[in-house]
């Protein structure tokens, strides 16, 4: 597709162990083959991998950054929560417009419809982007009643970094440096702004929420071993930091997360229970939006977290089947091997 100019032609996906901080299948697409590339180099081969448009010899999963779009929203949410912006039980009244700046407005995804009043569960599983235009302009609004964007940001930095979004993954391959968005605060609170992460920083980000605190410095590898067996280095993950928040915080970011995937036409089927939240990244009127989504599976005592990106996929909502049928693979369901294509797929 790249080479007509159409989208999309890229995509990638993570799966991690949200237990252990171990990567279980990083995937880049477009591949290639990399047994033409060792033990000498196929010249035709190589040459023709260069010029494409697609460029398959890049990693997607961890060279390419993308404004997270509302895959962002659970770091928000555990900003508001911990600096005392809002509480479990306020709700915000969606008009689907926000109307607080006298030179911009900015429209929730459901205008002209309206959300109506959401609590931050609630906000969380209906992606209500003015729940969290309106918290955001409130987190920067000082005593004066003077709006601050940057003090705004740098509350919610304070928790980007504590769920690792801030550095790279820890992963042992080439991987592109995050970006905190330093833009306007209430576009940057619904993962706009200029917010910019890999897939795979994603993945460690929703790992750490899915075991409700812990962030662990991702691996690639297990262990390193001689012709006997013998230890020479071992891989096991490292863990960076712990996020210290009431139970009852957490429980109301899963319970939001819980819906999205619950209010799925996709995972609603599913015998097992799931969370996520789905993304659509704004790039500029000539691209189409990127699409996300995160999740975890199971719900109640999560084993596996997913976090994919389609450039150019138009709406996260798109890549929900796509993540059904890797949590199927997964836990063994009968029909996935029918519908999952592995011949033209390289895992890296």
């Amino acid at each position: 597709p790249a080479q007509l100019a159409l989208n999309p032609y890229s995509g990638s996906c993570v799966v991690v162990d949200p237990n252990s901080g171990e990567v279980l299948a990083l995937v880049s697409y477009p591949s290639y083959d990399n047994n033409r590339l060792a033990n000498g180099i196929d010249a035709a081969y190589y040459s023709g991998l260069q010029s494409d448009l697609s460029n398959p010899l890049w990693d997607y999963a961890t060279q390419m950054r993308s404004a997270p779009g509302s895959t962002y929203k659970p770091v928000v949410a555990t900003t508001l929560l911990m600096e005392g912006v809002t509480d479990l039980t306020e709700e915000v009244n969606c008009t689907g417009i926000f109307t607080r700046f006298s030179d911009r407005n900015f429209r929730c995804w459901i205008y002209p419809g309206a959300h109506g009043s959401l609590n931050i569960s609630e906000a969380i599983t209906n992606s209500c982007n003015s729940f969290f235009y309106e918290m955001s302009y409130r987190m920067g609004t000082g005593t004066d009643g003077t709006f601050n964007s940057d003090l705004a940001n740098e509350k919610m930095r304070t928790y980007a970094e504590l769920y690792g979004l801030t550095e790279k993954s820890g992963i042992e391959i080439e991987e592109s440096s995050p970006q905190f968005s330093t833009d306007n605060a209430v576009p940057s609170a619904i993962g706009q702004g200029n917010h910019n992460y890999t897939t795979v920083g994603l993945a460690r980000y929703i790992a750490t929420v899915a075991n409700s605190g812990t962030c662990y410095n991702l691996s690639l590898l297990d262990k390193v071993t001689d012709h006997a067996g013998n230890l020479l280095e071992d891989y096991t993950p490292e863990v960076r930091n712990t996020i210290e928040m009431p139970t009852s915080y957490w429980n109301a970011i899963h319970e939001g997360m819980h819906g999205v995937t619950e209010n799925s036409s996709y995972f609603s089927d599913f015998e097992m229970e799931t969370a996520g939240k789905t993304g659509t990244a704004e790039v500029t009127s000539l691209v189409p939006n990127h699409a996300l989504f995160v999740g975890y599976a199971p719900y109640d005592d999560p084993e596996i977290v997913i976090s994919m990106v389609v450039e150019g996929g138009a709406s996260g909502a798109n890549l929900a089947s796509a993540a059904g049928e890797i949590v199927n693979y997964y836990f063994g369901s009968e029909h996935t091997m029918e519908s999952i294509g592995t011949e033209n797929t390289l895992i890296r």
